[in-house]
This record gives structure tokens, sequence and C-alpha cells, in this order.
């Protein structure tokens, strides 16, 4: 009669346990057929993705430093359209992320350092 009862303590919890994710991957697998019954359409992303936000500032950045090194023509030029490019693609992470940030380029140092800082804060790495 014990084994019976330890058993059953033992079996249930995990037969249960089983369902559960059985009942969730059915209503994950549901839930884009439910969306098209109700007319909804999924809903797509929005913006630029992340990974290539991150991709265009660690170029960018890497761009300006080598600008700064070299003796170009027009270096001043090419720098001032390196940072714009630079503060555009910032200002779209600030957006995409929702941190705080001005609203166009071109931004202040201190502006640049708080939008990276606050950019840096939700895990963004470039």
């Amino acid at each position: 009669m014990v084994w019976l009862v330890l058993a059953v303590l033992l079996v249930v919890p995990v037969t249960l346990i089983q369902f559960l994710v059985d009942i969730a991957a059915v209503l994950d697998r549901a839930a884009p057929l439910w969306r098209r019954l109700r007319g909804r359409p999924a809903p797509q992303p929005i913006g630029i993705p992340v990974h290539q936000l991150a991709a265009d500032l660690s170029r960018l950045s890497a761009q300006f430093a080598q600008l700064d090194e070299s003796d170009a023509p027009a270096k001043a030029f090419r720098l001032r359209a390196v940072a714009l490019a630079y503060d555009g693609v910032l200002l779209d992470a600030a957006r995409t992320l929702q941190v705080p940030a001005p609203d166009e380029p071109p931004l202040q140092s201190i502006d640049r350092l708080q939008t990276e800082a606050a950019l840096a804060q939700q895990g963004l790495v470039w």
C-alpha cells in the first residue's frame, strides 16, 4: 500500500507537468490560425533589427577612428559625415530600444555620450 501511494505521488506531478507542456505546445501552434480566423495579421517588427544597428554602430565607430588617424583629403568633411551617420544610427537604436534621446542629429558630445550609456545599460553592445 505504501508503494502505491509513493508511486502515485511521483507519477501524478510528472504526468500533470507533461500535460501542461502539451497544452502549451498546442496553443502555440493554434495562435497563428486563431489570428487568421479573426482577420488580424501577425504582428510585424518595426524598424531596423537591433543586431543590424549594433553592426552599423561598430562599423561607423571603426571608420571614424580609422579616418581620424589618416591624412585623407577633406578629412574634416569626412569626419563630419561619419559622425552624422553614427548619430543617425545611434538615434535609430535609441528609438528601437525606447531609450530617451535627442530628436535628430547632429548630437552634442554630451548627448552622444548619454545616449551611448543608456543603450549600453539596455544591453546593446557594439
